[in-house]
């Protein structure tokens, strides 16, 4: 396995770097907790009217090739030569946005001081608390939030920023005999805008009104400017060998995998079980 950046700090390594919602993990036991559910980006769950929930086959709902898109499992099967190379050009491109981004901002952030489980002090420096923000429904993305973009393969795009950790997960995967796909990278905003709009008319179909079709929607399916995805930031997995969404995945070869090395690239499962 190759080792992490060596200039990456003690803090950093503690600090998880980018978030992975690996979806097929949590598929079923997720849902029964609203809590648990809030912004999972799911195309396969619904909520009947007597609170009762049901899995929707991908394929009565992803009818056209433009739905399609969402849920493409796409295999990063470059040779590793051609993964290092994108690992190597991502760092690079990682470094210019960090130092860009720290030489033109004035942003009070950078001044803040983190107290650890120890008691022990620590100053973030640009490259290390772009990770930190939180996005959800309750702290959506800042108007004035940038990023640039590092392209996997096709349509795979990350932050350029956990580009590198995503290659590099994926290739240790692949010394160990598994095969890692992705079944959903970034979203941008219009992208994110149709799988909402998508799924709220799912419920306004079944008679909801509005409001309740959109609080419906958004248990399953982050509303548009408050999803990970549209910030890079998180992806969706599963392995070869078990392509289903449920929450089999997580007692596989490949599930086990992902929860075990996941954290030791960065990467984390964003709603784990219960």
């Amino acid at each position: 396995m190759r080792q992490r950046r060596k200039e990456k700090t003690h803090f950093t390594r503690k600090i998880i770097a980018v978030i992975l919602t690996v979806l097929v993990f949590v598929m079923t036991a997720s849902f029964s907790s609203t809590a648990t559910a809030t912004v999972m980006d799911s195309d396969v769950i619904f909520v009947n009217k007597d609170g009762s929930r049901v899995a929707v086959d991908k394929s009565e709902l992803l009818n056209t090739e433009e739905a399609l898109k969402d849920m493409s499992q796409e295999n990063v099967s470059l040779e590793d030569d051609e993964l290092d190379k994108i690992a190597e050009t991502s760092k690079r491109a990682a470094e210019d946005f960090n130092k860009r981004k720290a030489s033109g901002s004035g942003d009070s952030s950078h001044n803040i001081t983190i107290v650890d489980r120890d008691g022990r002090s620590y100053t973030p420096s640009f490259d290390e608390d772009w990770a930190l923000i939180l996005i959800n429904k309750d702290h959506p993305i800042p108007d004035d939030y940038t990023f640039e973009l590092a392209t996997i393969t096709g349509s795979v795009k990350v932050d350029v920023r956990a580009a590198e950790s995503l290659v590099e997960m994926i290739k240790q995967a692949r010394s160990e005999g598994i095969g890692l796909y992705v079944a959903s990278p970034y979203r941008d905003l219009e992208r994110q805008t149709y799988v909402f709009n998508r799924k709220k008319q799912y419920y306004l179909d079944m008679g909801y009104d509005e409001k309740q079709a959109y609080d419906l929607a958004a248990e399953t399916v982050a509303p548009p400017g408050t999803s990970e995805h549209q910030v890079g930031m998180a992806v969706d997995l599963i392995a070869s060998g078990y392509k289903d969404l449920d929450e089999g995945f997580a007692y596989t070869e490949g599930g086990r995998w992902l929860a075990k090395h996941g954290p030791e690239y960065g990467w984390l499962l964003r709603y784990p079980k219960g």
